[in-house]
């Protein structure tokens, strides 16, 4: 689904407007601060994602196993996706801590490179736990796979790939399995080739999202988001390979916007949240490192329980320095994950939840048919 699944979560929306303290929808979790491979437009590197150097780097046991997962799941957090700056596979607490994720209550996906995932029984047991699975890739053949993502291993991960939708369908799992793309000026070519390897992959989604950058354009895409408008008859060609049993998704509302924000305020910190690669708790990836990582940083899960922060003052001090303080429109880097929230909630913080919003913000969906994955906001 493109944009946001706020309509399904009303029940905190009215703890949000009555001033009331909740736990956050969904987190997005690093499990590492390294990586295998080196894609050429990782905004990993503007949050300290060092590639090979920092592989050993990640989250303790302790702290994603005990003082994270059983604690978040207790205070009612709804979804958690070990997507991160960086590779979750290097974690060996990874597969774990999909089981313990799910049991403690809550829904868990992952998004990985694949080369390093297990065939094992870890891996098998990450499948049956998993709402969805989704390999990042950004090239359809080996060739431009050496170029976008510097590595030799495009035949691993299409081998991963088959291995997971083939356990899928001997044992009847309901977890998604996807691949995406991410796209940028230069690989515009890629996003054909990937659409049909995806078909012959029988994965269930072809997903294409645009590139994020900073603000101070450190990637060389952030002054180039007008280009992407250019692409839209190969994305268009793309979609022409999806049917009833494979979807390519493009989010059309980012790819097109150009960055641009209708909002002035980031209403969406307390509702979407994000872990970084050692166990530090941030409200959005950009204060992971550089200026504002020390002022923003909501808690360490090295030190203290999820519930321990969620409950602290100084947490709802700096949801309030969030809204209050930072630009939306001069500091935060060009479509956030929170920037779909926002729009939901700017939309309602004053005429309230309008059948204009439901149109607008359902995706096709109603409050009484949700979309699949509603608790991924």
């Amino acid at each position: 689904m493109d944009g946001n699944k706020m309509l399904w979560h009303l029940d905190r929306l009215e703890d949000f407007k009555n001033g009331k303290r909740f736990a956050p929808i969904h987190i997005d979790s690093g499990l590492s601060k390294g990586c295998n491979i080196k894609c050429h437009y990782c905004y990993g590197v503007t949050q300290g994602n060092f590639y090979k150097e920092s592989a050993k780097k990640f989250v303790s046991r302790e702290a994603l196993i005990d003082n994270y997962l059983k604690s978040a799941g207790k205070v009612g957090v709804r979804s958690i996706a070990f997507i991160g700056e960086a590779e979750p596979t290097l974690n060996p607490h990874l597969y774990e801590a999909v089981v313990v994720g799910k049991e403690s209550g809550i829904d868990i996906s992952i998004g990985t490179n694949g080369i390093l995932f297990d065939t094992g029984r870890d891996g098998q047991a990450a499948l049956e736990h998993l709402s969805w699975l989704r390999f990042n890739v950004s090239a359809g053949s080996d060739k431009s796979y050496r170029l976008i993502h510097a590595s030799k291993e495009f035949n691993t991960l299409v081998e991963k790939i088959k291995y997971c939708v083939e356990y899928k369908r001997k044992n009847n799992l309901t977890l998604d399995i996807g691949i995406q793309m991410v796209l940028t000026p230069k690989d515009i070519a890629e996003v054909v080739p990937l659409a049909k390897l995806g078909a012959e992959l029988g994965v269930d989604y072809f997903q294409v999202k645009h590139c994020s950058d900073t603000v101070e354009n450190a990637l060389g895409f952030y002054e180039r988001l007008d280009d992407y408008e250019k692409f839209a008859p190969l994305l268009f060609e793309a979609e022409s390979y999806g049917h009833d049993d494979y979807k390519v998704v493009v989010k059309w509302d980012k790819i097109t916007n150009e960055g641009h924000r209708d909002y002035d305020q980031c209403l969406g910190a307390p509702f979407l949240l994000y872990t970084e690669g050692t166990g530090k708790v941030y409200s959005c990836g950009m204060f992971f490192d550089g200026k504002f990582e020390e002022g923003y940083r909501l808690g360490d899960l090295n030190k203290q329980t999820f519930q321990e922060i969620l409950e602290s003052d100084h947490y709802w001090n700096v949801i309030d320095k969030v809204r209050n303080e930072i630009d939306v429109h001069k500091e935060c880097y060009a479509n956030c994950r929170t920037h779909s929230c926002n729009n939901f909630l700017w939309d309602v913080k004053d005429s309230g939840v309008t059948s204009g919003v439901i149109k607008k913000h359902s995706g096709g969906f109603t409050i009484e048919n949700p979309p699949k994955h509603k608790n991924f906001v």
